[in-house]
């Protein structure tokens, strides 16, 4: 999802009424296959949605993505995460009946699961490009995870991020040392 300052080119528009009473229409624009990737998942595993987003905006825009609450099994929000140096980082530690080898989170933001790198898996910001493919791509990697053991040992070879720095230092770390000297 994202949100949309536009509101003619907004998919949809929902009110969301703060804390505080103030009420807004916020346009919402909808990432091509979300629905898809959220059905696919919950074949496989329980969603859960760990947004750093305020539950007020969040809840009304999972309500409109499943309004039966049937794809999506828990909600977390900005009040979960642990918030460092200006992000928000949600720490899968927060689950605490769940085992991190099951665990899988998606963010456009690394950092945002940087407590659990190997639980990660990083996509690529959406803004509007309805011919966007990167859910539609997480569907067949979803089905391949849901037969892991552990999830990070299956992960581990596809992304790196676990060793991301020391195999820069190893590829690119002669090439620091030229510009520093």
């Amino acid at each position: 999802m994202h949100c949309n300052t536009d509101m003619a080119t907004a998919h949809v528009k929902l009110d969301i009424t703060f804390p505080s009473g103030e009420t807004v229409t916020a346009g919402i624009n909808i990432r091509p296959y979300a629905r898809e990737v959220l059905m696919e998942a919950n074949k496989h595993f329980e969603v859960i949605i760990f947004t750093a987003s305020h539950q007020c905006y969040a809840d009304r825009v999972l309500d409109f993505l499943d309004p039966h609450r049937s794809l999506i099994h828990h909600r977390l929000y900005r009040d979960n995460c642990v918030y460092v140096n200006g992000v928000y980082i949600k720490d899968l530690r927060i689950l605490t009946n769940r085992l991190m080898q099951d665990l899988i989170i998606v963010d456009n933001n690394a950092y945002s699961f940087g407590y659990q790198v190997d639980n990660g898996i990083p996509i690529i910001s959406w803004y509007k490009d309805m011919n966007d493919r990167e859910l539609y791509n997480l569907i067949d990697y979803i089905k391949v995870l849901s037969l892991a053991k552990d999830i990070r040992l299956a992960y581990r070879p596809t992304f790196r991020l676990h060793s991301f720095y020391e195999d820069f230092i190893k590829d690119y770390g002669s090439m620091l040392t030229e510009t520093h000297s």
